[in-house]
């Protein structure tokens, strides 16, 4: 009975917390007239049938739902949509002191460029050309467009628009990743879905108890550990507690100095399981710190050496001409000449509730709430001016909301879902750049810039609500065909709030200091209307053809500094219009294909309404360019277990990236000019086998990733190029040995070692090159770059008890 009335209260709280989702759903409904299939058509109840089957709804929308679970093949099999899930056997390929960068490079389409070896470093992650994450992209036109969840509950906070790898450093407590490509179904879409979504699904509490204790050493000084508990099922209740530490030095390094990083994460969740749904509650925190190093000159100049330059008056200090070619290929400078250390921290707290109020209606309900913070300090005397020696950067966010829909399954075999979400967002940004040998005078007092009297400053507030409101129709007329349209409606308020006269009062009243925030107090208010429709066509049981189309749209990216430097009256939601059409097969047994699952699709995109960041000299703020972007490929998933043993994937991506429309603040027009850093074609693959000997289990595995060449940016004219940095392709091996009966004590089922070697071959390449603004070194027109990791190896150990 107590249970009882607290799902009675839970679900008057979830009903009164989304009150303004739901008023907002109701026009939207009486607009639109879509309707949702049945997910198996089997199992399809009508209104009147005297059985009470409290799971027909929750089954019935699997094929719909890659947050709730990872989606199965049969699943994927049976969405309109394009999916690739990372599951376990791929995320072995990725090193054991690793994080979510590396982690998504085993999905189709995905480019990631790491700043170091470990999951703390930042990285830029690419998906179909759809870029998320920050770090020395120049003009990356396409950012912000992937929307990143944990567990279903989003890691973005909507301001920003933008998130970091580095959020996700450990990746020892997740069952798996789901990419979704396209903005997928209204059901699952946030507020950056407009090009891809990626789910990070981590461990689930289960119904047996059980530990795992694990360590790893490698390369690069890395080192860590990672644990996992289940609680098992108690009186329905079951818990999970998971999380890592770990620590490396970087491969770019020199002159004592390694660039190091280290990382922390940790995730808990409760679930308590009742007749018709369930009730969960769970967290989420992570750390990451990591010193970045500066892009090397490709070739020497004579006024760039190891020493920089005298941060008083700009001249080159002469030591050693700083270059790949002379000072070493992952050589960086010393610590008294530059450095930067970037902090990420993230917190997520949740709850999740679902019912089956009807023998034919679901409600589903989440609430959340994320903190986030991002710091950047930095010396820097490479050459721009002596005011912008130090640099310090905050920026804060406070983000809560609640996501409340219900779901009917109608006649027919129809299954509709209608609901939305309200998003509450505070994003506080300030900067500050200053040179404490160098003095002002107020008047007439000569004082030190510091902290609190910089050269270069910015202060400013961005609020922002986002509000959804959607119908979504899943039907199934037959066996073999589904159809899927939608539609959303969209809403998003911002109001920018220009905090730098409270924040540097001397420095607004004197004028002595370059406020970077130029625009007043503003606000805007964007509704937008997102139709979507898709179909899948099961030529056999084993054969479908599928295709979709959808709309998406986002509030004007860049948090603060968009609003700080455009003209509100300019601004407009960025917006993406994608079709896809292909084909998939799944084969669970069909002779030597034993659970097989193939996907291709011909995939197009239209980018409207872009903000470009372009990077200028000082390096204390940037410009913008404007533009539009068309992206047309092909995509190609496969994966199967041809005999018991043997696990096989590869994928592949072929991609055509261009401007529609470029226009660049000081250069003029660019239009039909590739999109930088966006590789041609993407390949990876892989083979794992498994074979058992005296009690030992050893699992081999080999796997290849391929990047294709990519066009490079030219900072120092603010536009994309012709020019192309080179493919470059990597092989990597390992072997996991499970030691069985031979370690049967203190409880101990079976304990696994691990080790590997990631650029098998040691290639030595570039994994990103741009062409200088002068911002670096204070030559405009130098080549740049960040080397590739070299060869690596790692070895780990975990015990399952």
């Amino acid at each position: 009975m107590r249970f009882r009335n607290f799902r009675r209260n839970q679900l008057a709280l979830s009903i009164l917390a989304a009150m303004p989702v739901v008023a907002m759903a109701a026009p939207a409904q009486s607009t639109t007239q879509p309707k949702e299939a049945a997910s198996a058509s089997d199992t399809a109840k009508s209104a009147s049938s005297p059985v009470y089957n409290v799971g027909v709804v929750s089954d019935r929308l699997s094929p719909l739902d890659t947050l709730g679970k990872l989606p199965s093949m049969k699943h994927i099999f049976d969405s309109t949509q394009s999916v690739k899930v990372i599951g376990k056997q791929e995320l072995d390929t990725v090193g054991p002191g690793m994080g979510a960068g590396q982690a998504l490079e085993q999905a189709p389409g995905v480019n990631v460029l790491n700043d170091g070896p470990s999951g703390a470093p930042r990285a830029s992650i690419s998906i179909n050309g759809m870029k998320t994450g920050w770090g020395n992209i120049g003009g990356n036109a396409n950012d912000g467009m992937v929307m990143v969840t944990f567990d279903g509950v989003p890691m973005i906070d909507p301001a920003y628009g933008v998130w970091q790898a580095s959020e996700v450093p450990q990746i020892s407590m997740f069952k798996g990743i789901s990419v979704t490509y396209g903005p997928g179904y209204p059901v699952n879409r946030w507020y950056d879905n407009i090009g891809g979504s990626v789910n990070f699904m981590p461990l689930q509490p289960s119904a047996k108890p059980g530990v795992t204790i694990g360590g790893f050493v490698g390369s690069f000084d890395t080192q860590g550990a990672n644990f996992s508990a289940q609680s098992g099922s108690i009186d329905g209740w079951s818990t999970v507690v998971a999380g890592g530490v770990g620590s490396s030095g970087n491969f770019v390094n020199g002159y004592g100095f390694n660039n190091p990083a280290n990382n922390y994460a940790y995730y808990a969740k409760t679930t308590k399981t009742f007749n018709g749904g369930h009730l969960s509650f769970g967290a989420y925190t992570s750390h990451s710190v990591a010193y970045r190093p500066v892009p090397i000159p490709v070739s020497p100049n004579s006024n760039v050496t190891i020493y920089g330059v005298d941060p008083n008056t700009g001249n080159p200090i002469p030591g050693p001409v700083y270059s790949q070619s002379t000072t070493g290929y992952y050589t960086s400078l010393p610590k008294s000449t530059y450095w930067k250390r970037a902090f990420v921290n993230t917190t997520l707290i949740y709850s999740k509730f679902e019912d089956a109020l009807t023998q034919d209606t679901h409600l589903h309900n989440m609430l959340f709430y994320r903190y986030g913070n991002r710091i950047h300090l930095h010396y820097n005397n490479l050459g721009q001016s002596p005011s912008v020696l130090y640099q310090y950067y905050n920026a804060t966010s406070h983000t809560y909301g609640d996501k409340l829909y219900l779901s009917f399954a109608l006649p027919y075999h129809n299954l509709v879902s209608v609901g939305g979400y309200f998003v509450n967002n505070q994003y506080y940004s300030l900067l500050d750049f200053y040179n404490p040998t160098q003095t002002v005078n107020v008047n007439g007092q000569t004082l030190y810039h510091s902290l609190s009297l910089p050269h270069h400053f910015h202060s400013s507030y961005l609020y922002e609500t986002d509000l959804a409101a959607f119908v979504q129709d899943d039907f199934q007329p037959t066996d073999r065909f589904r159809i899927t349209p939608g539609i959303r409606v969209v809403n998003f308020k911002s109001n920018f709030v220009n905090n730098a006269a409270a924040a540097f009062p001397i420095n607004v009243q004197y004028a002595i200091g370059n406020n970077g925030d130029t625009q007043p107090n503003s606000e805007t208010s964007f509704t937008e209307v997102e139709p979507s429709i898709g179909a899948n066509w099961k030529i056999t049981k084993k054969l479908a053809l599928y295709a979709n189309y959808a709309t998406g749209y986002r509030s004007p990216a860049g948090a603060t500094g968009t609003y700080a430097h455009f003209l509100v009256s300019t601004l407009k939601p960025q917006k993406s219009t994608q079709y896809q059409i292909g084909v998939k097969a799944y084969l669970p047994h069909d002779g030597y294909l034993r659970n097989a699952l193939l996907s291709v699709n011909y995939y197009h995109l239209d980018d409207t309404n872009e903000i470009i960041p372009i990077p200028v000299v000082s390096h204390a703020y940037s410009l913008f360019a404007s533009g539009s972007s068309t992206f047309d490929g092909v995509n190609l998933s496969f994966v199967d277990n041809p005999v018991y043993s043997l696990h096989l994937f590869a994928n592949l991506s072929i991609e055509r990236a261009v401007y529609s429309n470029y226009v660049s603040p000081s250069h003029g027009s660019y239009n039909g000019k590739p999109i930088s850093n966006v590789p041609d074609h993407t390949v990876n693959a892989g083979v794992f086998d498994e074979f058992y000997r005296e009690g030992v289990i050893y699992k081999p595995r080999l796997w290849w990733n391929y990047t294709g060449a990519q066009y490079i940016y030219n900072n120092n004219t603010g536009a994309p190029t012709t020019q192309k940095l080179p493919a470059f392709g990597l092989w990597n091996a390992g072997l996991k040995i499970v030691l069985g009966r031979q370690v049967g004590f203190a409880g101990m089922k079976s304990l696994s070692l691990r080790f590997d070697v990631t650029n098998l071959l040691g290639k030595k390449y570039n994994a990103y090159e741009y062409i200088s603004g002068g911002g670096y070194y204070g030559i405009a027109g130098q080549l740049l770059a960040e080397p590739g990791a070299p060869r690596a190896y790692y070895a780990s150990v975990e015990a399952h008890f």
